[in-house]
């Protein structure tokens, strides 16, 4: 057992040495997209068999993921599996870079919130701008070079990213069926998000989506919280909200939702399982609520 150790460790160690080849995620690609004088990636991971003969016929879901960098390995890694294992709708992932050149806290900040705040020193109130670039730039690519069902568009944000999706949903809910919203920074802006949906009201009513918020139990500023906002308490208004508005005697539209409050996570923790246990619920070839959504 010691020689047999011996030898393992002596191969791991030469493989360590001599093997300098970068990691790569299988079926990628990485393409740059212009929005006038800013520039992002896209990272896009085609599904298993997505070039297979028996498939050239077929369109896939595709999931949109904010934060690229950190998310998009994230997502990938937590999908394979269930993808592989048939356990889950196989579908398209496109990572969607910070801006190329720009540190990516201040490009989250400016592209991500939805109202200009003069309280913070980074540039902020992009994000009708950057709606508009996944609009007219991203969306029409993935569909003119990728078979992709349009019908099937989930977007994936978290933090100030799941505040986008929100926005999204309220100003643009036309562009995406699905969200995944993990730990949503609700609370920007002394709360604006809700006064779009007070002002949306009639908008939700007519949208039929399907939405999954998912937040860290340690997600709030009472005791034991970890946050400097109490960002259990909006999301669980978000939720009512949108509940609220769901009209019974219109079957045909409303909004699917669903919380998440994920025990013992605080805000640098939860996303992880907001955004498995989202797509989940969405993609599960058992009981997803996807292809609820016509």
């Amino acid at each position: 057992m010691a020689l047999i150790s011996l030898l393992s460790l002596s191969a791991l160690t030469s493989a360590s040495a001599d093997d300098n080849t970068a990691f790569t995620i299988p079926r990628t690609q990485t393409v740059a997209l212009q929005d006038s004088d800013r520039s992002y990636e896209l990272y896009i991971k085609l599904p298993k068999g997505y070039s297979a003969e028996r498939n050239k016929a077929k369109h896939y879901p595709v999931i949109y993921i904010t934060d690229a960098m950190y998310a998009f390995q994230i997502i990938s890694g937590a999908t394979r599996f269930p993808m592989n294992s048939n356990k889950m709708q196989q579908a398209i992932l496109v990572g969607i870079s910070w801006q190329n050149g720009l540190r990516g806290d201040k490009s989250r900040v400016r592209d991500f919130t939805p109202s200009i705040d003069n309280s913070w020193k980074k540039q902020t109130g992009g994000a009708d701008r950057h709606i508009a670039f996944l609009q007219h730039k991203i969306l029409p690519y993935m569909q003119q070079n990728f078979r992709t069902e349009p019908k099937q568009r989930t977007f994936v944000g978290n933090s100030l990213g799941g505040l986008l999706g929100g926005y999204i949903l309220l100003k643009n809910p036309e562009l995406f069926r699905n969200y995944v919203l993990g730990s949503p920074s609700l609370w920007w802006d002394k709360q604006m998000i809700f006064e779009v949906m007070k002002q949306q009201k009639k908008t939700l009513s007519n949208i039929k989506a399907n939405v999954f918020i998912g937040i860290g139990a340690l997600e709030h500023n009472r005791d034991g919280g970890l946050s400097n906002f109490d960002m259990v308490a909006d999301a669980q208004q978000f939720k009512t909200t949108i509940d609220s508005i769901n009209s019974p005697k219109n079957t045909a539209r409303g909004i699917n939702s669903k919380l998440l409050i994920i025990d013992e996570a605080s805000h640098e923790t939860a996303f992880p399982t907001s955004a498995i246990q989202g797509l989940y619920w969405l993609f599960n070839l058992n009981n997803g609520v996807s292809e609820n959504v016509n």
